[in-house]
């Protein structure tokens, strides 16, 4: 089986792992890849093959392959597609508010083993009137990729940027009920990004999904890699970070201001997590 490497597809340009390309998709062998692929189908019709199932694709379809995702397509009857490939742990892409849409982490932020456990890739349909503006949103991703006019990085990542936020938003209302233990998940890890500055309890998180115990945390943990507790961890050492690198708030300040009322403990931690004392990061920070 082939599988499509970053090194070859990004080899043009390393240091910004995303592509995009427009093809008339010939019937392909099961393949897979080493970063994202987002196929928007334009026109034409198809069937789409995974390790877990075959579907008929058509124009207004969108599919997302994690890393590591194996697919095929099987049949091919002008089917134009539209394929944004890009490498998420390399590309200097800015969060800013999509940890709060629900959407980006089903779609882009859960862990490949989810797919692969649950048995499905992320798949959902957009309709006529909404298709167009993603549409306008491709060719301008396609012009600036072809065109490569002074500050094309910028421009090319800014649309990249906005394509994500609208499939985002079209999953959340466009998911099929096969789909929704990733969107309760993804609720989760919202609420714990929105509200990590708080005593929160287990029981508090549960309760907004509605499953038992044991199969949150067998799904959380497949989502994320880790537990819901030591992810909080992880989201209130990257905001004390931030603060540590961006105020001049005492340490005791910041540990407060991220979630811990006990200021050693803070210490402790944030030595444990990031390696370092928060006043060592600090220093280095300011170097």
């Amino acid at each position: 089986m082939i599988v499509k490497t970053k090194n070859v597809m990004f080899r043009n340009d390393e240091a910004f792992p995303l592509r995009v390309k427009f093809e008339m998709q010939p019937i392909t062998a099961m393949h897979s890849h080493e970063f994202v692929e987002i196929v928007v189908v334009l026109s034409g019709k198809g069937i789409h093959t995974t390790s877990f199932e075959s579907r008929p694709i058509e124009r207004g379809d969108v599919l997302v392959i994690p890393p590591g995702g194996v697919h095929a397509y099987d049949e091919a009857d002008n089917l134009e597609l539209m394929n944004v490939l890009f490498d998420p742990s390399r590309l200097p892409m800015p969060i800013l508010d999509m940890n709060k849409l629900p959407g980006f982490h089903a779609l882009f932020a859960i862990n490949s083993n989810f797919f692969e456990s649950n048995r499905y890739y992320p798949a959902f349909h957009i309709g006529a009137d909404d298709f167009e503006p993603v549409k306008v949103i491709l060719q301008q991703m396609k012009t600036e990729s072809e065109l490569m006019n002074p500050a094309y990085r910028l421009c090319f990542l800014g649309y990249f940027m906005a394509l994500l936020g609208n499939l985002c938003r079209f999953y959340v209302d466009n998911h099929t009920a096969a789909h929704e233990t990733a969107m309760n998940i993804s609720k989760v890890i919202n609420f714990l990004n929105t509200n990590y500055s708080r005593k929160l309890r287990l029981e508090e998180i549960i309760v907004k999904v509605g499953m038992s115990r044991s199969a949150f945390m067998r799904q959380f943990v497949q989502a994320t890699g880790t537990s819901p507790i030591d992810y909080l961890l992880q989201i209130r050492m990257a905001n004390a970070c931030r603060l540590l690198r961006s105020t001049e708030q005492s340490i005791s300040e910041i540990g407060y201001q991220v979630g811990f009322n006990d200021s050693n403990y803070f210490s402790r931690m944030f030595n444990k997590i990031i390696g370092q004392t928060a006043r060592e990061y600090r220093k280095h920070q300011n170097l």
